[in-house]
């Protein structure tokens, strides 16, 4: 029973991988609202997904893979995520991580946080994602496959310390994740719960530092419940942050679109606003007070980013589902190819986390703006097993 099973996975890593993904969504969004939309989310892209996926020949398709592998790879990009993370600290001056950390109110700590990225120039602003979601966690990888400890420990200690000093969460995990998923698939047991361990204390540090409330601080943005306890604060954030929020924010964006705001019909598009002189609309923001009007009234701003493919639901409605049904299917044969042609336990440890990210992301920022289409491409010029050290 158990090596057919085995045998799915191997063949279907990214499928399988979705379907906790897929999973994780349905939770909060029956707890939520019941079936009100998780069953006709279920008929118009889960089962379209399916039929899209195994109904599909993408097995007879090929693909070009480069052969050109730059010398010393793993080096230059170290160098240039470390410039990047040097110019952006100088840039700002400061450290968010330090500031935050020194702040007495929440309201503070999340000005703080959102200025870290809000003032950059766009040409930095792109240079600081790639570098902690693809070039760090790659160069990483690949000193660690060349058995270079002295390059991996740079990439590992700059990438976590860079996405801390941002005092961004989920950036220290692009670079930890991915090292904690190749130990895992090597079953290096021991490497795997010390890279655990680490992740664990930097995600509780950028925690503790983001909520002053944590450490002598005030939460000022809500009154707190007699019942509240700063020891069980944090577990129960994180058990709501990974099991309920993304199925509520789910659940919020199906009952507000068309409700309190139109269908876009590609106004998120700026290429397409333009032409057709309209005005860009961002619902990840535009939602955001309808959400949380409490916050709102207070000032603060923020955004509610949900599944991928909500993009497409919030501009036409609920039938462009199967068209974004059909669009995963086609990208994960394409990464089935990537793994094959590549180095399979490397391919899946760059883009685990990524994929993970479609729970709260929409797949075309992913790829373009958000560093995974970047892990592809230096996964088809990164080391090959035949290769000379990096």
């Amino acid at each position: 029973m158990m090596q057919p099973f085995r045998a799915f996975v191997q063949a279907h890593p990214y499928f399988t991988s979705y379907l906790f993904v897929y999973g994780l969504l349905q939770i909060g969004l029956l707890y939520t609202s019941g079936f009100t939309y998780a069953s006709p989310l279920f008929f118009l892209f889960f089962v379209p997904f399916l039929l899209f996926y195994f109904g599909l020949p993408f097995e007879k398709l090929k693909l070009y893979t480069p052969t050109f592998n730059p010398p010393k790879l793993a080096w230059i990009l170290l160098g240039f995520g470390g410039l990047v993370a040097i110019l952006h600290l100088g840039w700002l001056g400061k450290i968010p991580f330090v500031e935050a950390w020194q702040a007495n109110q929440l309201s503070e700590a999340n000005l703080i946080r959102k200025i870290g990225s809000a003032s950059l120039p766009k040409w930095l602003h792109y240079a600081s994602t790639w570098s902690v979601r693809a070039i760090l966690p790659a160069s990483a990888l690949f000193f660690l496959i060349k058995k270079n400890k002295i390059g991996f420990a740079f990439s590992l200690s700059i990438g976590v310390l860079y996405g801390l000093a941002l005092l961004q969460k989920s950036l220290v995990l692009w670079v930890s994740i991915p090292i904690l998923v190749y130990f895992l698939s090597l079953r290096q047991w021991l490497r795997a719960l010390l890279m655990s361990a680490l992740t664990g204390l930097l995600f509780v540090l950028a925690i503790f530092a983001n909520n002053p409330q944590l450490h002598g601080g005030v939460n000022d943005l809500k009154t707190p419940t007699p019942s509240e306890r700063r020891s069980n604060q944090v577990s129960e954030g994180l058990f709501k942050r990974i099991f309920i929020v993304p199925g509520k924010t789910l659940s919020l964006w199906f009952s507000h679109v068309l409700k309190d705001k139109p269908f876009l019909k590609g106004r998120d598009m700026q290429i397409y606003a333009k032409l057709t002189g309209q005005k860009t609309a961002d619902y990840n923001l535009e939602l955001y007070p309808l959400f949380y009007p409490e916050y709102a009234k207070q000032g603060v701003k923020g955004s509610v980013n949900t599944a991928h493919f909500m993009r497409a639901y919030a501009n036409f409605g609920w039938w462009s589902l199967p068209l974004a049904a059909a669009m995963l299917a086609i990208f994960f044969q394409f990464l089935n190819i990537v793994h094959r042609k590549t180095q399979s336990s490397l391919a899946f440890s760059l883009q685990i986390f990524p994929l993970l990210l479609l729970s709260s992301g929409s797949l075309l920022t992913l790829l373009f703006s958000g560093g995974w289409g970047l892990i592809i491409l230096l996964l088809f010029i990164g080391p090959k097993p035949q290769t000379s050290d990096v």
